[in-house]
């Protein structure tokens, strides 16, 4: 962070409110739709507040497209409601791809590797999972007839910089645009930034600190490389290995990204994308953030450059997309009425004030002893501030738990239960504090959010036999497993 040389004092001394509501959700990202749409749902007078000029935030804007782990290793459905639903959404218009739901779960060899070759977001420990890939642009698309459908009143293109105090009370919330400086003034205020933008201000206590080596630790920028012939490309790779370990090493010597990914989408047979990883000092610092969008544009261009040049099927191919959102990972963990810690990881066993279930599947032995680990609503409150939830990334954790549970389904769950919370504290006239866990509960499994003792019957996996996949090429003409063992052909 630069050092501050001066300090001047701010002109306009007043902000004009421009609305009134029961519950303000600032983030328009995964924390932030599940929030907004569940409040709205349940009643509550919702406002939304977006910085940039679309929502889904990593999952759209940060090409971030894949929504992983959503089942355990039996291949049993945990993670629902709205994320299902915008999953659901998104099939509905050939957005999305996943494996069929008749083999999750699934140790069959064949299988394994045929789908792990597609996608390693397909396979944990031998077993073929359910995850999602998305369309970014469909998905906001999605994500906007999600929130106009709720009623939600949605500010696009609005930073939401501070909250307005009572005590320890956050009342409303100040956001800047092009229209100036306003304010909504709010009965609960939900922080689902991903980074905790709102908690300095709150008078919570936060924890930065992230381990280099995990994931969280790092910002990305991704982008997708449109018009690659994957047939020729796996042939050479396949044909001259020690070649393309070779060139791969050469290309990260030059600055380059060596790894990329198949789209595997409809009608994307020739779209792969790049997900690159940037080591920094810290994701809330915009030097930091600044330093790593041009560097990553940089490599972007060497690494493009280097697969037309040299790697057979890139010759014709071009940058269609790069992400106008920088992808982060990792920045404030609010010190909550409850921490999850590493040791809750291994417990097997629900809180009373449980309200999402995320099943592990990266941690090998760990996870297979302990496939569930359970998410208390005393995690989404901050420890001394009243009427405030963090619906997103910046739940109360330490860095290793949130390193697994951070992604895209998990905050749309964490979103979903605190606006859930929200609108049932107004209606029974209660601070967030102090809502009814039971009832909170009962409400969360009413929109098919799978919790202890209660799995919908619409996600109940169909018994199957294993099936085998027949020999297919890795590109090209595929076929999937149907549950009798008859195989759909597909063009892909």
């Amino acid at each position: 962070m630069a050092e501050i040389i001066r300090t001047i004092p701010e002109p306009n001394k007043t902000v004009d409110v421009v609305r009134e509501c029961d519950v303000v959700v600032v983030g328009g990202g995964p924390g932030g739709i599940g929030a907004a749409i569940a409040a709205a749902r349940n009643g509550a007078d919702t406002v939304l507040i977006e910085r940039y000029g679309h929502l889904g935030g990593m999952s759209t804007g940060g090409l971030v497209t894949i929504i992983p782990c959503m089942s355990d290793f039996d291949g049993n459905l945990q993670i629902a409601g709205i994320n299902q639903e915008f999953i659901e959404r998104l099939s509905e218009r050939k957005a999305e791809f996943h494996p069929p739901m008749d083999i999750w779960g699934s140790d069959d060899p064949k299988l394994v590797n045929y789908w792990n070759e597609r996608s390693f977001f397909w396979v944990r420990e031998r077993r073929i999972i359910y995850s999602s890939l998305i369309d970014a642009e469909i998905g906001k698309c999605i994500l906007n007839s999600m929130v106009n459908e709720a009623g939600i009143k949605t500010y696009l293109h609005a930073w939401g910089t501070m909250p307005i105090m009572e005590g320890n009370k956050p009342v409303g919330v100040v956001f800047e645009s092009k229209s100036g400086r306003q304010a909504i003034m709010a009965k609960v205020v939900i922080d689902a930034t991903g980074d905790g933008d709102l908690l300095p201000f709150t008078g919570a206590t936060f924890d930065t600190d992230i381990d280099p080596r995990i994931r969280i630790a790092n910002l990305s920028l991704c982008y997708w490389i449109d018009n690659v012939n994957l047939v020729k490309v796996e042939d050479f790779r396949r044909e001259y290995p020690d070649k393309w370990g070779e060139m791969m090493m050469e290309l990260m010597q030059k600055g380059g990204h060596p790894g990329f990914m198949r789209s595997n989408l409809p009608n994307q047979e020739k779209v792969v994308w790049v997900h690159p990883r940037y080591a920094n000092k810290s994701q809330t610092d915009v030097e930091e953030l600044t330093r790593v969008e041009m560097l990553g544009r940089e490599k972007m261009l060497i690494t493009f450059d280097y697969f037309q040049k040299n790697i057979p099927g890139f010759e014709e191919s071009f940058i269609v997309l790069s992400s106008p959102q920088l992808g982060t990972r990792g920045a404030r963990r609010v010190h909550g009425d409850y921490m999850v810690t590493s040791e809750d990881l291994q417990r097997n066993v629900p809180f009373d004030d449980t309200i999402a279930v995320f099943p592990d599947l990266d941690r090998g032995k760990n996870s297979i002893e302990s496939p569930l680990t359970f998410i208390p609503y005393r995690s989404l409150l901050p420890k001394g501030v009243d009427n405030m939830l963090v619906g997103c990334r910046a739940f109360s954790s330490d860095q290793e738990t949130n390193n697994f549970f951070n992604l895209i389904p998990h905050c749309i769950a964490l979103g979903e239960a605190a606006g859930t919370a929200a609108a049932l504290s107004l209606k029974q006239g209660v601070t967030v504090r102090d809502v009814d866990i039971e009832a909170l509960k009962k409400q969360l499994i009413k929109q098919d959010v799978i919790l202890p003792g209660a799995y919908p019957d619409k996600y109940k996996k169909p018994g199957c036999d294993r099936v085998t996949v027949f020999e297919v090429p890795f590109f090209g003409e595929w076929q999937v497993p149907k549950k009798d063992g008859n195989q759909i052909k597909a063009e892909h």
